[in-house]
């Protein structure tokens, strides 16, 4: 039994962790979505559709580095950053939220939680793109 309860609290860590890392990578995410449903919705079969997304994922994530690294104020870097974690701020904010519906009592605390974890997420996708050297 106390191995049983002890995988289950890994397993629930790692679950987290992976939500987490799908979260900062909210914007590739949402255009692999959209490239796969466009694409599988065009009637062209779901290994096209898995490779459309693969494609947008990739695609924006080097428009993303191409950017940066041709940005040379700091504004420009700061918005570049900025449309990344407001999508990285509204995914952590459902994934917590979520989490804490599951796991508390009904109150403004659930939402407060939210909000904390959708900061912590949305300053963990800028700290990932702020990373790119200038």
């Amino acid at each position: 039994m106390l191995i049983g309860l002890a995988l289950v609290i890994v397993a629930v860590f790692l679950c987290c962790a992976l939500l987490f890392r799908l979260s900062v990578h909210a914007l590739p995410l949402f255009v692999a979505f959209a490239a796969a449903s466009v694409t599988y919705r065009a009637d062209n079969g779901i290994v096209a559709a898995l490779l459309a997304a693969a494609l947008a994922a990739v695609a924006t994530i080097a428009l993303a580095q191409i950017a940066l690294g041709l940005a040379r104020s700091d504004l420009a870097r700061a918005a570049i950053g900025l449309i990344f974690a407001l999508p990285a701020a509204l995914a952590g904010y459902h994934a917590v939220h979520g989490i804490a519906v599951a796991t508390m009592p009904g109150s403004s605390l659930q939402i407060g939680v939210s909000l904390l974890g959708a900061g912590a997420i949305a300053s963990a996708s800028w700290a990932q793109w702020d990373r790119t050297p200038r």
